[in-house]
């Protein structure tokens, strides 16, 4: 995927809200203030840097730095780590096909063999949770009161063989050559999509008659992006995320924190 020279030690999971593509979003938004045509084509490159708590037993903060390639046009689209196709855009709503990577993936040598064993987990036998990639659709709607957004994604790679739905709102401020946009929002996993990703198999116990299954999941996640136009061509940006686990969540034995944080910041050239 877009991003995969990642410096930091640990690979793993989070949370779909805030996830890379909405921060290349970023870099467009700040690009509007200085007054570029966002009808025509747009190109921008850049670097992200990333400094996360996952949340997961026993391991250490994430730091990765990552490419970011971001094209724009009137029928296509392609943002990091999702692409697609309009199929209408409006001034005020706007209605996409869309293809994502998923952003939840583990792998068992990030986490604690001695705190896991403590939760009756084998980490020798607790098996990869690797990305599922999705289609489906997603649509916003802008007004003077801000920006709604909901999408609705399925797994078609045969990972996690579930469903996952976003709802988002956000508010931009313009300030300058500045942006500030507060944003809340909720992500919907289905039961197959949270079982895969946080629960437990008997075989990944050490008493081999051990399993967590949790049910369909509901995260709520608050945060607040800035961005700011240095020029025509080149902005800088910062987010901060914060996302809170529902019990189906913080039941699992991989879980230790009951909410995953994250700070981003980085800068594009546009063209």
């Amino acid at each position: 995927m877009i991003g995969s020279a990642i410096l930091g030690k640990k690979r793993l999971l989070w949370p779909v809200v805030g996830c890379i593509a909405s921060s290349v979003t970023i870099f467009a938004e700040a690009q509007e203030t200085a007054g570029l045509n966002t009808n025509a084509t747009q190109w921008r490159l850049g670097v992200m840097g990333t400094l996360s708590d996952a949340a997961y037993v026993d391991a250490d903060n994430s730091i990765g730095i990552y490419p970011l390639i971001y094209f724009e046009s009137r029928r296509f689209f392609f943002h990091a780590t999702e692409g697609g196709v309009h199929l209408y855009k409006g001034d005020q709503f706007t209605l996409d096909a869309t293809l994502v990577i998923g952003s939840l993936n583990m792998d068992p040598d990030d986490l604690g063999r001695g705190a896991l064993a403590s939760r009756n987990v084998d980490r020798g036998q607790l098996d990869d949770r690797d990305r599922s990639y999705y289609a489906g659709l997603s649509a916003s709607w802008a007004s003077r009161f801000g920006v709604l957004s909901a999408e609705a994604h399925t797994d078609i790679s045969g990972t996690s063989e579930g469903e996952r739905y976003d709802v988002g709102y956000r508010y931009p401020w313009n300030i300058g050559r500045a942006r500030v946009t507060p944003h809340i929002g909720v992500t919907y996993l289905s039961e197959n999509v949270a079982d895969y990703y946080y629960g437990i198999d008997t075989d990944e116990s050490i008493t081999g008659d051990y399993s967590y299954i949790p049910d369909a999941a509901l995260l709520s996640g608050v945060g607040v992006d800035l961005a700011y136009s240095l020029s025509h061509d080149w902005s800088i940006y910062a987010t901060f995320d914060y996302e809170s686990y529902p019990d189906e969540i913080t039941d699992s034995p991989l879980i230790e924190d009951d909410a995953a944080v994250r700070l981003r910041t980085g800068i594009s050239y546009s063209f």
